[in-house]
């Protein structure tokens, strides 16, 4: 019953978030004026996980609205919601203790182009660069090492920089932040990253990152992090392949791990369907084997199931994770996002372009 009552949920917020902040974002270009662009953005994911363990989960997570105004392509204000934080771990009936501060789960300036420079400037709460962070699973936050790979919901002042590096990387990225995440209160900042990007071929790209958190706020002590990671696909984009691994210490979640590594393929089956395998390791702690298939249902609506299996090290358990879920993802800019889907007509390119 949970997953009918999540679908009904995902087909409201469907009908009705994006004609209500379409019709703002008409408003709002009528009164800021040419110079100014006003985007909205959503993703919607409504689905369920259940597991031969019990750990059963239904809902709307990893769900976003985002509202962006961008002035002349120089400078750049967005905040983004969470929505599943209306609504109650694994349910989909409303929280009782909603707070606005982790509502908000990023809320930030951009500022690009300083002067002529090749450099951005990024303040406020924030996602932070850090690994590859590979989304092509169904339910990508179900891969174990999801948490590792990703330092988000925190403030900090982030640089980036694309030129100037002497050709040894293209991209440079450096952050300053705080590591107790989810408010939207500025605290200690204890945490720094840094993370490179180099282009080795049109087909492959490497990032190397490393980030040091000073977590003041728990008494497991400093931690850090070091992560390389490759990415590739060949020539037609049919087939995608990565690998990334992670040398951490006084990981919260892992405390007794030290190493991690995740990689797989994703390949395109039909025009409208992908297929992906991916395997994850934490030393001592997991191993996870997933397999999932995606299939775009329009140009904006995804169908995804996964199954893993997942070897619980230290317990020595093994249990079976199946999943499902539906992403809906709407631009108010009119943004196409799946060139081939099975149903509905699909536009010609000139025509996308009028949109």
């Amino acid at each position: 019953m949970s997953i009918i009552k999540s679908l009904i949920l995902l087909t409201f917020l469907i009908t009705n978030l994006p004609q209500v902040k379409a019709q703002e974002k008409d408003e709002l270009d009528d009164i800021l004026g040419k110079d100014f662009i006003v985007k909205i953005e959503a993703e919607i994911n409504s689905g369920a996980s259940v597991s031969t363990n019990g750990n059963n989960s239904v809902g709307v997570n990893d769900s976003f609205l985002s509202m962006s105004v961008t002035w002349k392509d120089k400078i750049r204000a967005v905040v983004t919601n969470k929505l599943e934080h209306i609504f109650k771990q694994n349910s989909v009936e409303f929280n009782n203790d909603f707070s606005i501060q982790e509502f908000i789960k990023e809320a930030y300036i951009e500022i690009r182009d300083i002067k002529g420079i090749p450099v951005a400037v990024i303040v406020g709460k924030q996602p932070i660069p850090f690994g590859q962070n590979i989304q092509a699973m169904p339910i990508f936050n179900n891969n174990p090492l999801s948490r590792l790979q990703e330092i988000d919901e925190v403030y900090g002042l982030t640089v980036e920089l694309t030129e100037g590096l002497f050709g040894l990387f293209d991209q440079l990225e450096v952050s300053a932040f705080e590591t107790n995440n989810g408010d939207l209160e500025l605290g200690k900042i204890d945490g720094l990253s840094v993370r490179l990007s180099k282009t080795l071929t049109e087909n492959w790209l490497l990032t190397v990152s490393h980030a040091s958190l000073g977590n003041s706020h728990l008494d497991t002590g400093k931690e850090s992090r070091t992560s390389v990671g490759i990415i590739g696909e060949s020539d037609s984009g049919d087939l995608v392949g990565w690998f990334e691994g992670v040398y951490f210490s006084n990981n919260p979640e892992y405390p007794n791990s030290s190493f991690a590594l995740t990689g797989g393929v994703m390949y395109r089956i039909h025009r409208t369907t992908d297929i992906v395998v991916e395997y994850s390791y934490v030393q001592k702690a997991i191993h996870d084997l997933g397999i999932g298939i995606k299939t775009y249902l329009t140009k904006n609506l995804t169908l995804g199931s996964e199954v893993r299996l997942r070897h619980h090290v230290s317990q020595d358990d093994t249990e079976v994770v199946f999943g499902i879920n539906l992403t809906y993802i709407f631009s108010s800019s009119g943004d196409t996002y799946h060139e081939d889907y099975l149903f509905g007509e699909k536009k010609e390119d000139d025509e996308l372009d009028q949109l």
